[in-house]
């Protein structure tokens, strides 16, 4: 029983302890009372100086006032510390009279940033200041003598990616994007500018433009020339074009257009065309069309930014070096943009894109909008059509995009009234057939436009077409290039409140601008000849075939019989076309350079020929083929024109 004496104290002293006594002497000390808002905070002078500045290292509200005596203005600081990089939003209530100014510095001295936007009685807000360790933040007014109480509010939040982080006005800050990626920000004062870095993938080492589709063969053409497009049709896709310049280019298991029988470089290979018309087959390297020099690859890119309620947003394109690469036109306020094709250059590995705000108004009434409560969105894609895709901006002559000898770009219209100018550079004589298919919901304008002349002259539309309406296609064809020939895609003239606009879009949907060319024999018409001083030379005995299109078409051909001593008997044929009643008309060219008329034939007989017999004093004549109702035309059959001298 004495063995077990010590056993009860010990039961008692447990006893006391009902949750054991394992933890005496560690018991946690009472952490208080959690905080979950900000805290409430009154500004303690003196604080004019950043080393004097108020110490803000989480959300906050502050109460505070500006001294309104004009011998010694007065000014706030306060200094952001978060614990870990956040982003601040920081706001201050506007001035009873007055006009308060928020600033940003990096350092004591070094100012990164300033707001000033609002006017008298109003606030400013800086929404996504990024604090990475430190930053202060001045307090003051605009204008000497005013002042008064104000609250100053500050909430952090954990950065998020796809955010802007302020202040990103310069390249230096531009705040990192990838393709695909939508990026947020806000224009959230009047001399906001947000930059944006964008990193270019490395082209393929030796990289060079791929060369235009190559057709497969088809069994059922010998001549393995592809027929054209029905119709209405649009252009074959990729994979089904015209063979192109290059035979080594062509993809493996393809044909380049041979000839019919033999060497594919025998002379005379022809191709079939509609109408009975019969045109050479170029064959490259052997005498035909040489392709113009390659241009350096490029990339085209897709770029949509959501509208900004209040504010006509501006958006460039920079190069690394910071020079515009495109800018966009001048939109409307709230407006969005979705911009296609925007180009940049081979040689480009960074872009940067700049939005900012536009300018409102004119004179003292012009401003700049701004919006620090609602954000817009950024997003850039690469293109689908790649090298086929033409480059924004090209609404220029001289930033035209080059278009192939054989083969097509594709193309967008947006935004409203946006004009895309093409280039074909050829190195020797040839005939260009034009085609641009149509688009859902717009009406397409197709033109040959030739560059001023001079220093302070205005460029030329030779020739236009507009035949087509809303999502029909529009054509061009045996368009003369020896060099450089420039063509033009804009939307068509439309009447809309008694004032005529160009206001088609289509950001969706692209239309092609496809290419054929083949040399320049003289056989066929040269097209623009539109007018007498265009007019096309003809040879006695030659025969010129043409076509009557686009609509209203006149083909000028000009016979020069100065050096005949007496009168040359003539006859002049012109074989007719279906659809198109032709009318042939002889006029000569007088000393001054007006036409006489001197002898019709357009007896509207449809497809029959129309023949006119002269007996042709010396001089210069010029011959004219129309419709004679000016009422039809007809891009696929071509009429023949012959001079036969003699009775």
């Amino acid at each position: 029983m004495r063995r077990l004496g010590w056993v009860w104290p010990w039961a008692l002293l447990l006893a006391g302890c009902p949750n054991g006594c394992s933890n005496k002497g560690t018991e946690e000390a009472d952490a208080g009372p959690v905080v979950t808002g900000p805290e409430l905070l009154n500004e303690k002078e003196p604080n004019e100086r950043p080393e004097q500045a108020l110490t803000l290292g989480r959300d906050a509200t502050v109460s505070a006032s500006l001294g309104a005596d004009p011998s010694k203005p007065d000014e706030d600081w306060y200094k952001l510390a978060p614990a870990s990089p956040r982003v601040a939003d920081v706001s201050v209530s506007g001035l009873p009279g007055g006009d308060v100014v928020l600033e940003v510095y990096d350092a004591p001295g070094i100012r990164s940033a300033g707001i000033n936007s609002g006017g008298d009685g109003k606030p400013e807000r800086f929404p996504n200041l990024y604090v990475e360790r430190e930053r202060w933040v001045r307090v003051a007014t605009a204008r000497k003598g005013t002042g008064g109480a104000y609250t100053l509010e500050l909430r952090y939040h954990e950065p998020e990616d796809g955010v802007e982080r302020e202040p990103n006005d310069r390249a230096v800050d531009a705040s990192p994007m990838q393709f695909g990626q939508a990026v947020s920000g806000f224009i959230g004062h009047a001399a906001d500018e947000d930059w944006y870095r964008l990193e270019l993938p490395e082209p393929p080492a030796g990289a060079t433009p791929p060369p235009a589709p190559a057709p497969a063969p088809n069994p059922a053409d010998p001549t393995g020339v592809q027929p054209p497009p029905a119709e209405g049709q649009p252009p074959a896709p990729q994979g089904t074009e015209t063979p192109p310049a290059d035979p080594a280019a062509a993809p493996e298991g393809t044909a380049n257009a041979p000839a019919a029988e033999g060497d594919p470089a025998t002379a005379g290979a022809q191709a079939p065309q509609p109408g009975g018309f019969q045109v050479p087959v170029p064959v490259p390297g052997q005498g035909g069309l040489q392709p113009a020099p390659e241009e350096p690859p490029a990339m085209a890119l897709k770029i949509e930014l959501t509208g900004i309620e209040g504010v006509r947003a501006e958006l460039s394109v920079l190069s690394a070096a910071e020079a515009p690469l495109f800018v966009t036109p001048k939109g409307k306020e709230g407006e969005g943009y979705s911009l296609r094709n925007i180009g940049v250059r081979a040689s480009d590995r960074v872009v940067y894109l700049v939005v900012k705000s536009g300018w409102v108004g004119t004179g003292k009434e012009a401003k700049r909008g701004f919006n620090s409560e609602k954000p817009y969105t950024l997003t850039v894609t690469q293109e689908e059509a790649g090298a086929n895709a033409e480059l924004e901006p090209n609404d220029e002559l001289y930033k035209a995009t080059v278009l192939p000898t054989y083969g097509y770009k594709e193309g967008f219209l947006s935004p409203k009234g946006d004009v895309d100018n093409f280039v074909l550079k050829t190195a020797e004589p040839v005939l260009a057939k034009v085609e641009l298919s149509g688009v859902e919901r717009m009406d397409l304008e197709l033109s040959v436009v030739a560059p001023p002349e001079g220093e302070g002259q205005k460029e030329t539309v030779l020739q236009r077409a507009n035949d087509g309406a809303i999502k029909e296609p529009e054509r061009l064809n045996n368009v003369a290039c020896q060099g450089t020939c420039y063509f033009r895609v804009q939307g068509a003239s439309r009447k809309v409140d008694n004032k005529w606009v160009r206001d088609y879009e289509n950001a969706d949907q692209p239309y092609r601008i496809s290419v054929t060319t083949v040399p320049d024999d003289g056989s066929q018409e040269r097209e623009p000849n539109n007018s007498t001083d265009r007019a096309m030379e003809l040879t006695p005995g030659k025969a010129v075939r043409g076509t009557v299109y686009p609509l209203k078409d006149v083909d000028y051909y000009r016979l020069d019989l100065s050096d005949r001593p007496v009168r040359t008997p003539m006859k002049v044929t012109l074989l007719g076309i279906l659809k198109v009643d032709v009318g042939l008309y002889l006029h000569r060219m007088g000393e001054d350079g007006k036409l006489s008329l001197v002898q019709t034939s357009d007896r509207a007989r449809g497809d029959q020929p129309e023949v006119i017999r002269y007996s042709a004093e010396p001089g210069v004549y010029l011959l004219e083929v129309r419709d004679a109702r000016n009422r039809e035309a007809n891009f696929q059959d071509a009429y023949q024109l012959t001079i036969e001298e003699g009775e």
